[in-house]
């Protein structure tokens, strides 16, 4: 069983407005990259592009902080998983080795898409993420292969998913 509990409406907007803070204010002109993580920022979009990342060092090109490196250091995660149940004791590891393995799916297409912490507990495990997409596909991965219930719950006031599966 999968159950979702929506985002409230915004009253008396037209379009949603984005909440996520670790966005790039005002916009980037031209190309850079992340200091820490080595992803490349052009035409808008954050990539793995050795090739543009050797050009922009050796050219003094603009660094930052990727808004992934920036949740991280900053502790703030985008996504929270939390697996639960007497199932998850007997298939922890082949449960923690879909989450690797997805997670490094994801990041190979966006870089911003990262596992951030793995915390397991004697009743539960908890994942944290600097995606909510990534947090919501590491959940749907773990039902379709497990079973389950999982429930989707999207705060109204940041960017944050809480997922929670249990069989």
């Amino acid at each position: 069983m999968i159950g979702t509990v929506k985002r409230g409406e915004e009253k008396g907007e037209r379009t949603r407005r984005s909440r996520d803070t670790y966005g790039p204010k005002g916009g980037v002109r031209g190309c850079g990259y992340c200091e820490s993580c080595g992803a490349v920022f052009c035409n808008k979009r954050w990539s793995h592009d050795e090739q543009a990342l050797s050009t922009l060092k050796r050219t003094n090109g603009h660094s930052m902080t990727c808004p992934a490196c920036q949740r991280v250091s900053d502790k703030n995660p985008a996504g929270i998983i939390t697996l639960s149940g007497d199932h998850l004791k007997y298939h922890a590891d082949e449960i923690l080795n879909l989450v690797k393995h997805v997670a490094s799916v994801v990041n190979a297409k966006n870089p911003l898409g990262r596992l951030m912490e793995v915390s397991e507990g004697k009743e539960a495990i908890n994942i944290a993420t600097t995606d909510d997409k990534l947090a919501q596909k590491l959940g749907k991965e773990i039902h379709k292969a497990h079973g389950g219930d999982l429930h989707f719950h999207w705060s109204d006031d940041q960017r944050l998913v809480r997922v929670n599966w249990s069989r």
